[in-house]
């Protein structure tokens, strides 16, 4: 994944530019457009007034939903709250003043166009050798397996919450303590549950009910 901007002065003369490989667990065009805004809030000195020109409508709305006020708890259960986090801590710690400007996409704005062809070029550009969180600037950051979890936190243990369940179930723990598990006829098992009507009827045929229903029956 990589981002790109440009930094113009008051008569539109590029000052600096920057574009970079960005390490990430789960690449996206938005994570993207957050990295350089990141990126670029962390090149400005403080008390530092600026326009931001972007393409991307879901940053703007973003940035006025859970940046530009006070903090909401529910900025924690968006995808990628913890580079959200970081664009507060540097815009409210140097008192930034931001302004953003939506410009057209896939339009013949030059400047536009050359942030995208940076941005492109970028892929060219070793891979870094940090990890995500160096690049984090958070109250609190929950790791898993040494990675940053960016996701909704609450849907992130659930998921590891069921996938601990579904490894137990298909282990045949409940199984081997009753016999080996070579005894049982499985495809017999498999076969007696698709057309007994016990599991399945003609009112109650939906597979959640059966999955409750099986999962009765295994405890």
């Amino acid at each position: 994944m990589s981002s790109a901007w440009l930094a113009l002065d008051e008569d539109n003369l590029i000052l600096e530019s920057c574009s970079e490989v960005l390490p990430a667990t789960y690449p996206s065009a938005f994570r993207s457009e957050i990295y350089a805004l990141l990126s670029a809030l962390k090149a400005l000195p403080p008390h530092s007034s600026v326009v931001i020109n972007t393409d991307c409508a879901s940053l703007i709305s973003f940035w006025h939903q859970f940046i530009d006020k006070p903090f909401i708890p529910k900025l924690l259960r968006q995808p990628n709250h913890l580079l959200w986090l970081s664009v507060r801590h540097y815009f409210y710690t140097k008192q930034l003043s931001v302004t953003f400007q939506k410009v057209s996409a896939h339009s013949e704005n030059l400047l536009n166009n050359q942030v995208d062809s940076l941005a492109k070029d970028a892929h060219f550009l070793p891979q870094p050798t940090f990890t995500p969180i160096a690049l984090l600037k958070a109250p609190c950051i929950i790791l898993y397996d040494s990675l940053p979890v960016e996701d909704n936190i609450r849907h992130f243990f659930k998921s590891i919450y069921e996938a601990r369940n579904l490894l137990s179930f298909s282990s045949l723990s409940r199984f081997s303590l009753l016999a080996p598990v070579d005894t049982f006829d499985w495809e017999g098992i498999s076969f007696w549950l698709s057309r007994s009507k016990v599991f399945t009827t003609h009112n109650n045929g939906h597979k959640g009910l059966l999955a409750f229903r099986l999962k009765i029956l295994l405890d």
